[in-house]
């Protein structure tokens, strides 16, 4: 039996610097308010705000940053450029996610022509 030694770099991911969600839910009750709380000021569903949490959303990014006092890229830098607007969604944020506008009308061709044939 032969046993592999993996250093511990090569297993672990690269750190991430956006803050960890449960930092921004402490954050968040420090202030003395919730995430449901926040959510139902500004009319939203209760549980809207916790998708930022987890996946990008860039109106509950800035709720969020406001309620805590900063900008939405302190908290996630890796969704926004270094200017601050957001990373769009496709091919920035979430690659492999979108089909290219190219694959896309191909498919569209060949969906006609079997319509068509």
């Amino acid at each position: 039996m032969s046993t592999k030694h993996f250093a511990l770099d090569t297993l672990k991911k690269p750190v991430d610097s956006d803050w960890h969600k449960a930092d921004i839910i402490a954050a968040i009750h420090k202030q003395g308010t919730s995430l449901q709380r926040i959510a139902r000021l500004r009319c939203y569903f209760p549980t809207s705000l916790h998708a930022a949490l987890h996946r990008p959303y860039p109106k509950a990014e800035r709720i969020i940053a406001e309620t805590l006092g900063v900008e939405p890229q302190v908290i996630w830098p890796s969704r926004y450029h270094a200017d601050g607007t957001p990373k769009s969604g496709r091919g920035q944020r979430g690659l492999g996610r979108y089909k290219t506008k190219d694959s896309t009308a191909a498919n569209s061709v060949n969906v006609h022509e079997r319509k068509v044939a």
